[in-house]
């Protein structure tokens, strides 16, 4: 155990593919234009260059070693550079376990370990044995090796468990029963995502636009096989389209449209398979796929917040998915594996959060009642606050005995501002354009659209603050909730442009750690009366 390991031989296979996937796109291409070319020497370039990524993926394997010490691990990689990293425990923020195709075949894992700090490392170990892949994670997370030890029993009492039939959707969800009555069989909570809402989260999977992108790119590296002779033999044998035109250009959209959907089905699908959360002692265990398993580790002290997205078309059924913001993962990049329930009724939401992440305030949201009251007697306050001079301090010592101190939305002074803001984005490419271009007068009925999107998103956005979390609402294109505990927050600033002046508006950006950057949440066009109240909520 403490001396300096190869990984096994596996690896090498699981770098030589890591090559290729980086360059995929540039030897699709190459196929693409040396099926053109009838030189030689190009078939001898693309053959070179498989032959060199065979080369770098088993000289990658070979230069890679890793030595397990009491407390750390040593790992040395590089081809041409030898690089050294040392890992404590103490900096281990995320450890993540997964299985590809490659690794089920020989029975091996590949373990991943994300570090924190401003120079954040993840280190990648592709081919290693179950059992030593374990060892690893209980020597870096030492305080849980007893309680994985109880899981791995439990789990298996749960599969017997798990295998008898089902008896609805909702029999995958076991929700946390009232504080006088906790079974000894809910030690370890487990939720699990149900065959009838991972078909839904498919349908609506918003990675759509992605594929659809990807696909027109890869078109677009098309353009020698788009001929006459092909597009006259495509409209052949196809009975609708008599000839090449307008309804040619149509089916070959509507076609990359749904190529795209079908594609973002199948990819939901298999990234999202036997979805669980579980949680084990002072972990979050998340395991999610079905091509390749991932398993994924959450230390509860480093998860900074929690956010809720409810899409365009889930919102209309009350559906919406929960992410962890953790110190150890990067938002944006490792954003999916972060999801602790990829689809869930809202209802059903302040029952999870009790189960998996315990008293975190405000997790109902805030319901329309509680919204006038709070509204009326922080603006009557505030008010007060302006003629008599009377401290901040006061007015949220006086409502320590809520769990909802502070209400705000954006003022009704800033509602224009809202409806106009998404009219910028169409208003002056339009205007430019208008004078080669006067057909583009139509453009003014993006108008319609755009000032519902900013009525809607005026609507949307509002915050509340209780005694230890943050609660923020807002809309980008779906709408989004998030949850800070006050600890967690980084920094509270605001800013103000020269049209915010005359009506003392601000945006306020507050900020908490993500991986190895800050990650900042900003929402538009709040009082000074309501940042004054905020920074006073903050500072107590």
């Amino acid at each position: 155990m403490f001396e300096f390991q190869r990984l096994h031989w596996v690896a090498s296979i699981t770098g030589v593919l890591e090559v290729i996937k980086q360059n995929i796109l540039t030897l699709v291409i190459l196929f693409i234009v040396g099926s053109r070319n009838e030189s030689p020497y190009f078939l001898w370039l693309i053959g070179a260059g498989l032959l060199s990524a065979f080369g770098l993926g088993i000289l990658g394997w070979f230069r890679f070693k890793y030595q397990l010490l009491e407390d750390e691990i040593h790992i040395h990689k590089g081809i041409f550079v030898q690089k050294k990293l040392y890992i404590h425990k103490n900096r281990v923020q995320v450890t993540e376990i997964s299985a590809g195709i490659i690794q089920r075949i020989f029975g091996l894992v590949s373990l991943t370990i994300q570090t924190a700090g401003g120079g954040s490392e993840r280190a990648v170990l592709s081919a290693l044995d179950a059992e030593m892949a374990l060892t690893i994670v209980d020597i870096l997370n030492p305080k849980n090796a007893k309680e994985s030890e109880l899981n791995s029993k439990l789990s298996q009492e749960e599969q017997q468990i798990s295998a008898l039939p089902n008896q609805g959707e909702h029999s995958h969800t076991k929700l946390t029963p009232p504080p006088n009555h906790q079974p000894h069989t809910n030690h370890n909570p487990e939720w699990t995502l149900s065959n009838k809402r991972l078909l839904y989260l498919a349908l609506t999977s918003g990675e759509f636009g992605i594929i659809a992108t990807i696909l027109g790119t890869i078109l677009g590296q098309l353009s020698d096989f788009i001929t006459d002779e092909n597009i006259q033999w495509i409209v052949d044998r196809i009975p609708v389209i008599q000839q090449p035109g307008l309804f040619f250009v149509l089916f070959s959209v509507a076609s990359v449209i749904l190529v795209s959907y079908l594609l973002s089905i199948i990819s939901g699908i298999v990234r999202y398979y036997g979805f669980t959360i579980r949680k084990v002692g002072k972990e979050l265990h998340i395991s999610r796929g079905l091509l390749e398993r991932i398993q994924t580790t959450v230390p509860y002290h480093r998860i900074q917040a929690i956010s809720s997205t409810e899409g365009l078309l889930r919102q209309p059924f009350g559906l919406e998915s929960i992410s962890i913001i953790s110190a150890g993962h990067q938002q944006g990049q490792q954003q999916r594996s972060l999801l602790a329930a990829p689809l869930i009724y809202s209802r059903e939401r302040e029952a999870f959060f009790r189960q998996f992440f315990g008293s975190w305030e405000l997790s109902q949201g805030i319901s329309q009642q509680t919204r006038q009251e709070l509204q009326d007697s922080t603006q009557d306050f505030l008010s007060s606050v302006n003629e008599s001079s009377i401290p901040l301090q006061n007015f949220l010592e006086s409502n320590d005995e809520h769990e909802l101190q502070m209400y705000a939305k954006a003022p009704g002074k800033a509602f224009f501002r809202y409806l106009r803001r998404p009219n910028y984005l169409w208003l002056f490419p339009t205007l430019l354009g208008l004078y080669w271009s006067p057909w583009l007068a139509w453009a003014a009925l993006l108008s319609i659209p755009a000032t519902l999107y900013g009525w809607i998103a005026y609507k949307d956005t509002e915050l509340g603050l209780s005694l230890e979390h943050l609660y923020i609402r807002y809309r980008v294109i779906a709408r989004k909730q998030i949850w800070i505990p006050k600890i967690r927050i980084q920094s509270i600033g605001n800013s103000q442009h020269t049209f915010q002046k005359r009506k003392k508006l601000y945006h306020v950006v507050f900020s908490m750690v993500s991986g190895s950057h800050e990650l900042s949440v900003r929402v538009k066009d709040f009082s000074s009366n309501t940042i004054k109240s905020i920074m006073n909520w903050f500072h107590r």
